[in-house]
């Protein structure tokens, strides 16, 4: 028992040791930031919300335990989520939005077609 002591104050010895020894980095916080005003609108957001949704990244990043952007099932959420960003459904989601913002928005996924 003595010796499973001796060794934890050992290395906790060099741990401190080794941090006393480390050299602090200074990082220099400016006080005087201001938030920069998005330029998109309400209806905007939430329309790239809804498709961030449909696409499936959301629900990716929410239950994976490490967030890798190289997987493939990252890749093909992401795909599928630029393809509707730039899809005219886009701005249709953003005119409705604007209409009523508490549109509810349902994802109809559709087959591939070769």
């Amino acid at each position: 028992m003595r010796t499973v002591f001796a060794a934890l104050g050992a290395f906790a010895l060099t741990l401190a040791t080794g941090q006393a020894g480390a050299q602090a980095v200074q990082v220099q916080v400016p006080s005087n930031v201001e938030p920069v005003r998005s330029q998109l609108t309400k209806a905007e957001v939430l329309a790239d919300l809804h498709l961030y949704r449909a696409a499936g990244v959301y629900e990716y990043a929410r239950t994976v335990h490490v967030f890798d952007v190289y997987t493939y099932a990252y890749k093909k959420r992401n795909a599928t989520y630029l393809h509707l960003r730039q899809s005219p459904q886009y701005a249709q989601l953003v005119s409705e939005l604007e209409r009523n913002p508490r549109a509810r928005v349902v994802a109809n996924p559709v087959a591939a077609s070769h």
